[in-house]
């Protein structure tokens, strides 16, 4: 089986094909959420306009072309309906009903720079434990709608590359074998002393109840019926062995993914961490600008955002959408699946003294 270890990515900001404007607040236009736009009042610099890469975008408009030969895989950055590697499943996506991502950390990074003196700023102060991570809900696939009405960062002046997230899990709700269901993947290792001793590994996957609690973990079926209360060899995947706890990881990912430099995060007990880079530097010089702060606000759109490969293909009436194990999405040797990102907009503009 084939399973998508990249996230293509897990990102707090990524690039869409539409376009859409929103007020920050102060009067000011936010476009997006096509580019990371920095809407700015007074006199700041030109870098406060910036856009991210077509490579950051979790939005599906690519064709077979665009992949680098041999194809081996599909990606989740193509159009739904491809079959670019020619194993008989096509590209589809979902948008969730509802979307949730438990964020222990947030923070804009400084640029790296001799002598710079800005400091890295919190979005998100780090909770402490995962268990007290900040979960924000995205429950609208409208890409207008606002996130945050908006936030005031103060202490904001300097040069910054991008922003550094950690995440205890991704949790979304989509049709499972024709059946609405809210699934939870985890991202971090919670079975540490530290954390709890919870018994959750890295790329495992649990169904949780209309109360919010875990009905259990999957194995590769994903079917509600077939849930183990208690994490055995059934619900280890292709992510392997963890070498610092030792534990087997669960069915997202595989080992490729979670080795990488990010993703093995030893000295802070596998707490999923990855830093997000601007294209360029977004550049905050307040007494250039005579501010006293910054104003930010987030447009976000959860649209597509689960990526599965169908191989059942055009979605026939027997297996109509993601079925994990009778539709082989999860099993079959065609099979490659991935929660993906919302996409989110960001403007900041400048707060000046009265």
């Amino acid at each position: 089986m084939k399973k998508i270890f990249c996230l293509t990515a897990l990102l707090l900001i990524g690039a869409c094909s539409s376009s859409t404007s929103t007020d920050d607040g102060n009067g000011a236009s936010i476009d997006g959420p096509d580019s990371l736009d920095f809407s700015v009042s007074a006199d700041f610099e030109a870098s406060a306009t910036t856009s991210l890469t077509a490579d950051l975008s979790k939005t599906a408009t690519g064709q077979c072309e665009d992949l680098d030969s041999p194809i081996t895989r599909e990606e989740p950055v193509l159009e739904d309906g491809l079959d670019c590697d020619g194993d008989g499943g096509i590209v589809a996506h979902v948008t969730p009903s509802q979307y949730s991502i438990a964020f222990k950390k947030i923070v804009l990074v400084p640029e790296d720079v001799a002598g710079e003196d800005a400091a890295s700023i919190d979005i998100l102060a780090d909770t402490g434990t995962l268990t007290d991570s900040e979960v924000i809900d995205f429950t609208s696939a409208d890409p207008s709608e606002t996130l945050l009405e908006g936030f005031d960062i103060t202490a904001m002046n300097g040069s910054y590359s991008g922003v550094e997230v950690e995440i205890y899990y991704i949790q979304m709700t989509f049709s499972v074998a024709g059946v609405e269901t809210p699934v939870r993947i985890y991202m971090s290792d919670d079975d540490f002393e530290a954390e709890g001793n919870l018994g959750h590994h890295q790329g495992d996957i649990t169904l949780i109840g209309e109360d919010g609690t875990e009905l259990g973990w999957v194995d590769e079926t994903w079917l509600a019926a077939n849930l183990a209360q208690t994490r055995g060899e059934e619900q280890n995947g292709a992510g392997g062995l963890d070498g610092f706890s030792g534990h087997v990881r669960g069915f997202f990912g595989d080992e490729t993914f979670w080795n990488t430099v990010d993703t093995t995060q030893s000295a802070t007990q596998d707490i999923f961490t990855t830093t997000l880079d601007f294209d360029s530097v977004l550049d905050f010089s307040l007494a250039h600008a005579g501010a006293t702060g910054v104003f930010a606000t987030l447009g976000f759109s959860v649209a597509d955002t689960f990526f599965y490969e169908d191989c059942e293909p055009q979605n026939t009436e027997v297996f109509p959408g993601f079925f994990p194990d009778t539709g082989g999405e999860a099993t079959e040797e065609c099979a490659e699946w991935a929660p993906l990102a919302p996409t989110i907009a960001a403007g900041f503009s400048a707060i000046s003294a009265l």
